[in-house]
């Protein structure tokens, strides 16, 4: 990848991030997740604090002015010179896992995403059966009971005194079956209408899932991206500190190539380090605050600008 590239992987993770974050916001937009911390919103939270970290780094290596000074022999020596490309390659691996546990925790996120999505699904659709049971059977009493509750009402007849006892009490039978038939249907009704309204909600809480699935796909694969930049950057390390084992210490002739690479290397650092400072860190400042805050239209609107800037902060302005 580009230097240009590698820079812009970092802003596409900040402006999908402000994406999920403006979708989940506020009281109604959370998913609530079966693990901890059980809020997506959380979440996202712990999310921008380490993404903060991971960018807020040193811009300024001190590879090249040990490396100027000892072709200067203005008292560098050639010990300096290894040493800062030591330091300056451990600095980089400590981005690299960094970014790394990044990309981890963007996956995990959206596995639990995943699984409440699902989980709300089976929901909704555990509870619509319900309702729907709870609604025939309601209507299946409410035409027995209403045949049995004419039969009830007719007052029996009879002759002779035993036989009017024995209809009176078969009568009585039959009003306490048509109140015990009543009530049923009561709660089955009333089941029913709790049971479509946790369907209900348990659909809406689903479709939200979805959504920040989406979101967090894309968030995913964003980060695993981003990864490029600490990867590139310690691959031209790597070569750097082997050019620099291959030349002769004790001459200040140190080889064009090499310098190149140096401040190659350098430039990419110190734009990563400024594209930080500049937008990076204050847009996700934004992003914490919605949907207070500019709001996400202006999330958006400041990672284009950063986008735009990379070529100057590749220059070195």
């Amino acid at each position: 990848m580009e230097p240009r590239e590698l820079l812009e992987a970092l802003v596409a993770v900040v402006a999908t991030l402000g994406e999920l974050a403006a979708t989940v916001a506020g009281p109604y937009g959370d998913v609530l997740l079966a693990v901890s911390p059980r809020s997506l919103q959380v979440a996202l939270g712990t999310f921008i604090s380490h993404l903060q970290d991971t960018l807020d780094h040193q811009g300024v290596t001190s590879l090249g002015q040990a490396l100027a000074a000892f072709r200067a022999n203005l008292g560098a020596t050639w010990a300096h010179v290894t040493a800062a490309a030591s330091a300056w390659r451990e600095s980089v691996a400590t981005i690299e896992d960094s970014w790394a546990r990044l990309a981890q925790e963007a996956t995990e996120l959206r596995d639990a995403c995943r699984d409440a999505a699902t989980r709300e699904a089976t929901t909704a659709a555990t509870a619509n059966t319900q309702a729907r049971d709870l609604q025939d059977k309601a209507t299946h009493w409410g035409t027995a009971l209403h045949n049995l509750v004419a039969e009830a009402r007719q007052l029996p007849l009879a002759l002779d005194k035993e036989k009017m006892a024995s209809e009176e009490a078969a009568h009585e039978a039959r009003l306490a079956a048509a109140s015990k038939e009543t009530e049923a249907a009561s709660k089955a009704m009333e089941d029913a209408v709790v049971a479509r309204s946790e369907g209900g909600a348990a659909t809406r809480r689903g479709q939200r899932a979805e959504v920040a699935l989406g979101l967090l796909e894309r968030l995913v694969a964003a980060s695993d991206e981003a990864t490029a930049f600490p990867r590139e950057l310690q691959c031209w390390l790597r070569d750097i500190e082997a050019a620099l084992k291959g030349t002769n210490e004790a001459s200040p002739d140190v080889p064009e190539g090499l310098v190149a690479k140096v401040a190659k290397a350098e430039r990419l650092w110190e734009a990563s380090s400024r594209l930080a400072t500049r937008h990076l860190l204050r847009t996700l400042g934004d992003i914490r605050r919605l949907p207070g805050g500019p709001g996400a239209h202006a999330v958006a609107e400041r990672c284009q600008r950063a986008i735009e800037d990379i070529p100057r902060l590749l220059e070195g302005q």
